[in-house]
């Protein structure tokens, strides 16, 4: 059941990686990400581990992410340690990486959420950079657009770290509603704007 909350069942902290690989690569990344990078994470404390592959839209075609409390376990001596003290293969993986982006984002509240941890199958990401004249209007407006539209799970975040300082995410178990969603509420401006929408490949919570 769907409900609108200023308390995420997921967090409000989220790390988002989006990067293309090679042919190579790809065979073993997803048994990467599963055996060694996930279980590692969710053992300090995070929520959620997720990774996506783009069937539709812009941008980088694999996208991983993770869900955590809130932005201070991104920064804080667990999850550093893990970056500072590579595998081999997470080494190799992160040097391999084609087009990486990188994204440490906070929660704006409230958001929708379903009433389960994790993603569902098929979610739409819009990367964009408003204009921070009119900010103002777009937050309001789609704080507004949530209190009135509760389809399906929503939220908005704003970067810490990364190159786009909206970033949005819808969810959907049926890509055909996911496409019908209008999750954008027209700003008067924004620039570089990427929306793709990923079907969830592996997943641990």
């Amino acid at each position: 059941m769907l409900k609108l909350t200023n308390k995420p069942i997921n967090g409000s902290g989220l790390l988002a990686i989006f990067c293309n690989l090679n042919e190579e690569d790809q065979n073993e990344f997803h048994p990467w990400l599963f055996n060694e990078m996930f279980p590692a994470r969710l053992k300090i404390s995070f929520n959620s581990c997720a990774s996506f592959e783009k069937i539709d839209g812009d941008g980088q075609k694999f996208l991983t992410l993770y869900e955590v409390d809130n932005i201070g376990y991104l920064y804080d001596k667990p999850y550093q340690s893990l970056r500072e003290n590579r595998s081999p293969l997470d080494a190799k993986f992160h040097k391999n990486f084609l087009n990486p982006s990188r994204y440490t984002l906070q929660l704006i509240s409230p958001s929708v959420e379903k009433g389960q941890k994790g993603f569902l199958n098929y979610i739409r990401v819009l990367r964009k950079n408003l204009n921070s004249a009119d900010a103002q209007k777009y937050y309001s407006n789609f704080i507004s657009d949530l209190h009135n539209n509760k389809i399906l799970p929503i939220r908005s975040y704003i970067n810490i770290e990364g190159e786009h300082n909206n970033f949005t995410i819808i969810e959907s178990d049926e890509i055909d509603k996911l496409n019908e969603h209008q999750i954008d509420n027209d700003p008067t401006s924004y620039d570089n704007k990427i929306d793709a929408v990923y079907e969830c490949k592996i997943q641990l919570i």
